[in-house]
């Protein structure tokens, strides 16, 4: 548990450095990007940080044991295999006619070339990565 909390403290001081470089940024697009990057990175570890310490407090320990445990359970349970399964399908089945759907629409828009292109890209990519992965997982089962 110690090494978790080392990342989060790590995840924290990369959003800190982040705000801060973007402070010596002349150029807006790009320091704010990179202080909405640091603030998320400073959020999200602040708030691994407080479950650490939430957890690691001895009349907490029980709880986090507790969830441990039906964390473990969880992952092995084909209940639970099978409907993560079919979540990951469904997602992928609507961001299938989703890319496409909207790079049709870009191209009924005249969005520059390049965008529609990139998305009809996409779109192909996971096309074919469905494909190939399907293919990996039939040899290998």
């Amino acid at each position: 548990m110690k090494q978790k909390r080392n990342i989060n403290l790590g995840i924290l001081i990369a959003g800190v450095l982040c705000v801060i470089g973007a402070c010596f940024l002349k150029d807006d697009y790009y320091a704010n990007m990179l202080r909405s990057v640091g603030i998320a990175w400073i959020a999200s570890g602040g708030i691994q940080l407080r479950q650490y310490y939430y957890y690691s407090k001895p009349e907490h320990q029980a709880e986090y044991e507790e969830k441990q445990a039906e964390q473990r359970i969880n992952l092995k349970d084909e209940r639970k295999v099978m409907l993560r399964q079919m979540a990951g399908h469904k997602a992928y089945q609507i961001m299938f006619f989703v890319l496409l759907a909207v790079s049709f629409l870009f191209a009924l828009l005249r969005v520059e070339w390049w965008i529609t292109g990139l998305l009809f890209l996409l779109w192909m990519a996971q096309y074919v990565m469905g494909v190939v992965l399907f293919r990996y997982y039939e040899k290998r089962l």
